[in-house]
């Protein structure tokens, strides 16, 4: 059985990552093979990068450790595929900041979990673009905040299509597709009858 720590090296804090890991690692009587540290930009797909090479080499049983999503991929619907491959070679996933654990031996995980999963995973990449676009903004000279008359929702839920469509397939019910995307529950509603799109099953 070996043990992979994964990060991004634009993280940031990549001294605090190496120092979660020990901590962990020691804690939970795992032995830190390797360190992965991923040069490639995260907007090339998973397939292309460093993770996308582990997933071939990492065994039945292996570990895998991770701080947070973003260091993963550019979006949800890729970690979402990194995490089906790794349920499929068995291999136990360790999120860190969520205090999140994806067992090998129980790979079938519920709707339940998935949720819980994909919204702090989401909310994770929301803060991530918000913080961007203000910076940007700023850098430019622009204005913060939004525009006055503009119709921001449906372009935002035009971004989240891929997420969106992801949900449905997982059967994730519409309200919570809302939350997860940030909007009021008929914003999607309209939406996904605009694109005419599989509707999610509600849940009471």
């Amino acid at each position: 059985m070996s043990c992979y720590a994964y990060i991004h090296t634009d993280s940031s804090d990549l001294g605090a990552f190496e120092n979660s890991v020990q901590q962990y690692t020691s804690s939970n009587d795992l032995e830190l093979t390797k360190l992965v540290k991923d040069l490639e930009s995260i907007k090339l797909h998973w397939t292309e990068r460093p993770i996308g090479q582990l997933l071939k080499q990492i065994k039945k049983n292996d570990h895998l450790i991770i701080f947070e999503a973003h260091h993963l991929a550019c979006s949800t619907s890729q970690i979402l595929e990194i995490l089906s491959v790794a349920a499929t070679n068995s291999v136990t996933v360790h999120f860190l900041k969520y205090q999140i654990v994806l067992n090998n031996k129980d790979p079938h995980v519920s709707t339940q979990q998935i949720l819980n999963l994909i919204s702090k995973i989401e909310s994770d990449f929301v803060s991530k673009r918000t913080s961007q676009a203000l910076a940007r903004r700023k850098a430019q000279g622009l204005p913060l905040g939004r525009p006055k008359g503009r119709a921001n929702k449906s372009l935002k839920l035009d971004k989240f299509k891929e997420e969106i469509e992801k949900y449905l397939t997982l059967g994730i019910s519409k309200a919570s597709i809302a939350k997860l995307v940030d909007c009021h529950p008929q914003t999607l509603y309209d939406w996904l009858d605009r694109k005419d799109l599989r509707k999610a099953p509600e849940i009471h």
